[in-house]
């Protein structure tokens, strides 16, 4: 049932507020967050009139979903959770990577990249498959193996330029970048892979934590939906998605999760 109503209260800052239902009785005003409204061309506005449907939550409170502002175009080119994709003419956002290949020579570099680390995974493989003196295996050689085996998905998945892959590696932050605090707020950083591809990630603060102690150097371990683009990638959804329509990612960094 599509509801309609004028938005009465909104924190920006915390990117919620609430609306007051036309035709419904006086105090039954409806909460909404954000993330309702994340495929707008802008944010919204106390006086706004909105259309939406409602949903009762497990603690029996209504919350508003699938929302838009009347009046005002939506945005196709946002992903669900608010991330923005990164577009070549964008300038700004391509300048934080790394700057791609732009020659045979390049592209051949990758590539032999790419055979030294199939190399070590067949070698680490082979240590794994052999138990030691007492019968157990290398627990080392085997975390090897699954970052060597994470990091070849990821290579695959870039130069076959897919997107909306489920990936999950670790990396060295090598670049730190300001939030993005248009629509859902993202912490925004770079990573580097051991195979040396370059990947952005894009966590929503809206809904998990910041990483405040993050610096250049650190070592980052991720869970998160893969994006292409031709600076090596964006990994969001590093966190949970509070409507259960993708799986649950995460940020782990000096022994805590984020998610």
């Amino acid at each position: 049932m599509i509801n309609k109503g004028q938005l009465v209260r909104w924190n920006d800052s915390k990117g919620y507020g609430f609306i007051r239902v036309e035709n419904a009785e006086e105090g039954c005003d409806v909460f909404i967050h954000m993330s309702a409204l994340q495929h707008m061309a802008r944010r919204p506005l106390v006086g706004d009139i909105l259309y939406f449907q409602i949903e009762t939550q497990a603690d029996a409170k209504q919350r508003a979903f699938s929302a838009r502002i009347e009046g005002v175009e939506s945005n196709p080119e946002t992903f669900e959770d608010g991330t923005e994709p990164i577009k070549t003419n964008d300038k700004k956002a391509l300048d934080n990577q790394v700057e791609p290949a732009k020659s045979i020579k390049g592209m051949l570099y990758r590539i032999a990249i790419m055979l030294v680390v199939l190399a070590i995974a067949s070698f680490v493989y082979n240590r794994v498959s052999t138990p030691n003196n007492s019968g157990a295996y290398s627990s080392s050689a085997y975390i090897s193996s699954a970052v060597a085996a994470d990091e070849q998905q990821i290579s695959q998945a870039f130069s076959q330029q897919q997107s909306g892959i489920q990936v999950q590696s670790t990396g060295v932050v090598s670049r730190l970048l300001p939030d993005d605090n248009k629509g859902s707020r993202h912490q925004r950083f770079i990573i580097t892979l051991s195979s040396g591809q370059t990947l952005l990630i894009a966590h929503n603060i809206d809904l998990a934590a910041k990483i405040d102690s993050l610096k250049v150097g650190d070592r980052v371990l991720f869970k998160g939906e893969y994006e292409y683009n031709d600076r090596g990638g964006v990994v969001h959804w590093t966190h949970h998605d509070p409507k259960g329509r993708h799986v649950a990612g995460w940020l782990k960094h000096q022994g805590q999760t984020y998610q």
